[in-house]
């Protein structure tokens, strides 16, 4: 008796028996406290877009720039670094005021997404898929709790958008659901496709859904939502018309892997095209091989979690019930999910990260499930989704914290300490170093196995240097290559060992193109 007692208030707190505002702010808080503990942890540590990132929102604060898209990535916006340079010049810059002002963010897209799923199926299932949002796998609550350019905004505009959709579909011809509401979902969406593309399958599968769920949309609707893209999406059209072709060149050589040192010296167009075209067409055919592999990075499982979850939760939909049935909850898992998935895998997006307008849609499926699944299945459903989250909190998130992050905090204040300005390195490198100096120190990623110069100026300002230094990550291939091509060109060199890092002082000017380097990306 007192088991079933027990069920019965689980019942009713899961159907919403406290109210939605305190149960949400609720779920809002513990995801705002688990990301706050997180960049705590983080420190100084940063990479390379991380760090271009906090640069851009230094030069905004000074109103020396006012960029419309990331720096020589001209497919995503700059909001993050707006709100960074806001913060910039109420306290003193640092990264960790920059990933706190775009927390914001990420607690609108959990608020949107949550209440979107409660609108479908309920109180008690949204707070489930919330609470997996809120506290989800590491490589999702990096991405929400850094400043890693464009993913908190498809979070947010993602999630408002697929929101909105829910509340026009309730009554869409409505004084609630007028003119504005249709102009709305428009802007939206617009700005988050501005923001990062992953926003527009997510919203064309979205309007899908909508207009399935309300019979068609009238002229005016459809009028009053394409005016208010094209209001959201300005300031990419802006761009684009202030660089005649920047983004589409920029996409067009992201989507067939063509640098422009590969257009610079090959011998014939026809032949690179061929080659490109060929090498895009297998990596095609490689992606669900690709997919497979980075499911289990994006869930923050091991692979053997990974597809035990996927196997529980297919045999749980094929024997739940189907009370609680929303078309409109399923055409928005449907229509935004296989349009997401052809839009990664056309664009040839092989990265784990590259999954991650699948969080938007992840908590409305485990909403779903939780609506239609019975009592022992609901019990299974909340022991796995426990047992996930615990791996992710404790074990997962602590393991990847700092990943990728080399330490520059200390590199830096050596090397202001000998009095060193000018140094070329690696990309995950180059732009730390530069903005934990605050700019004493100028850095390029061009001698790095990654090169991607994101700003151009500091390289010319370390090609006029006297006696630039290189510094590479000790015991790695980079600087043994370098340290080879320095012995093969006859160039004396000093090395030192600082920290985790090999700083090389050349005797002479040596600059990254005459030397045959390691080279990545």
């Amino acid at each position: 008796m007192r088991s079933a007692a027990l069920r019965r208030r689980l019942d009713r707190f899961l159907a919403g028996g406290l109210p939605w505002s305190c149960c949400c702010g609720a779920l809002l808080f513990i995801a705002l406290v688990l990301r706050l503990v997180y960049i705590r942890r983080l420190g100084d540590a940063m990479n390379g877009d991380e760090a271009v990132g906090a640069l851009m929102a230094l030069k905004i604060a000074v109103g020396e720039q006012f960029p419309l898209v990331f720096w020589e990535a001209h497919y995503s916006g700059t909001l993050p670094f707006l709100l960074g340079a806001i913060a910039f010049r109420l306290s003193e810059p640092s990264i960790a005021t920059l990933r706190i002002a775009i927390l914001p963010l990420s607690l609108v897209g959990i608020a949107a997404i949550t209440s979107a799923a409660r609108a479908l199926w309920g109180a008690g299932p949204a707070l489930l898929g919330g609470l997996w949002l809120a506290l989800g796998p590491p490589l999702l609550l990096a991405y929400t709790a850094e400043a890693m350019n464009g993913y908190p905004e498809v979070l947010a505009f993602g999630s408002l958008a697929i929101w909105l959709a829910t509340r026009l579909a309730r009554d869409p011809r409505s004084t609630a659901g007028g003119a504005w509401t249709w102009g709305m979902f428009g802007v939206v969406a617009g700005f988050g496709v501005y923001s990062l593309l992953f926003v527009l399958p997510v919203f064309v599968g979205t309007l899908w859904a909508l207009r399935r769920e309300v019979g068609g949309l009238s002229r005016r609707e459809l009028a009053w939502i394409a005016a208010g893209f094209v209001v959201g999406v300005f300031p990419f059209i802006l761009y684009n018309i202030l660089h005649p072709g920047a983004s589409l060149v920029r996409l067009g050589a992201r989507v067939f892997d063509v640098s422009r040192a590969e257009l610079g010296r090959t011998s014939g167009l026809l032949a690179l095209a061929s080659d490109k075209g060929a090498a895009y067409l297998h990596r095609l055919v490689q992606y669900p091989g690709a997919l497979l592999g980075n499911v289990p990075v994006a869930l923050g499982l091991p692979p053997w979690g990974a597809w035990t979850a996927a196997a529980v939760t297919m045999a749980a939909v094929l024997v739940s019930t189907r009370n609680g049935r929303s078309r409109l909850g399923l055409d928005i898992l449907r229509g935004p999910g296989l349009l997401v998935l052809l839009f990664i895998w056309l664009s040839g997006l092989d990265a784990a990260r590259h999954l991650f307008p699948f969080y938007l849609l992840i908590p409305l499926g485990l909403a779903a499930l939780w609506s239609r699944a019975t009592r022992w299945l609901r019990a299974a459903v909340a022991l796995g989704l426990a047992l996930a989250i615990g791996h992710n909190v404790v074990a997962a998130t602590t393991r990847d914290l700092n990943v990728g992050k080399p330490a520059v905090r200390a590199l830096a204040d050596a090397l202001n300490a000998r009095g060193i300005r000018f140094v070329y390195s690696d990309y995950a490198i180059s732009y730390p170093l530069v903005f934990l100096s605050r700019e004493r120190i100028i850095a390029s990623p061009v001698a790095g196995p990654v090169n991607v110069d994101r700003y151009p100026p500091y390289t010319r300002a370390i090609a006029a240097s006297t006696r630039p230094t290189y510094v590479f990550l000790r015991g790695g291939e980079a600087g043994a290559v370098f340290e080879r091509e320095l012995r093969r060109t006859g160039v004396p060199f000093s090395r030192e060992a600082i920290h985790e890092f090999d700083v090389y002082t050349p005797e002479r000017h040596v600059d990254p193109g005459d030397l045959v380097l390691l080279r990545r990306f």
